[in-house]
């Protein structure tokens, strides 16, 4: 992930802020963003080649790259894992590029893995489409 890539994150995200205010939205950058190898320029000086997906928080947008994190029953969170980050790579990792975890030896494969490694996410179903498999009945 490059700054590069702003064009295409900005269309992927989702036109909702990521956080309630500035404060909850430094706790999550303090706990995520400040040990992420792809801010890592940003925090030596060179704002422009920082993460997109933290200039995407502050112009008001939610990047498809966060996840929710943990809830209570009561649906409450801490605010460092508000969201997990898809991307977050710590930049202490020796090896920071992620690996597809291998198949164990004798371990038997019903489908090959290779096309479904990768970044994937759900997204949410559209309204009409799950009333169209309820048989028209809205939820």
């Amino acid at each position: 992930m490059s700054p590069d890539d702003y064009d295409r994150l900005y269309a992927e995200s989702r036109d909702e802020p990521a956080f309630s205010n500035g404060d909850e939205g430094y706790s999550w950058m303090g706990a995520n963003c400040d040990r992420c190898i792809h801010d890592k320029p940003a925090r030596q000086g060179n704002d422009a080649q920082g993460c997109p997906l933290v200039l995407l928080t502050l112009v008001g947008r939610t990047p498809a790259q966060f996840v929710e994190g943990p809830r209570s029953e009561e649906g409450l969170y801490a605010r460092e894992t508000q969201y997990v980050c898809t991307e977050f790579r710590d930049e202490n990792d020796p090896d920071p590029e992620p690996r597809p975890i291998p198949t164990p030896d004798g371990q038997g494969e019903l489908l090959p893995r290779e096309p479904f490694e990768g970044h994937r996410m759900l997204t949410p179903l559209a309204p009409e489409t799950v009333s169209a498999g309820l048989g028209g009945e809205q939820l």
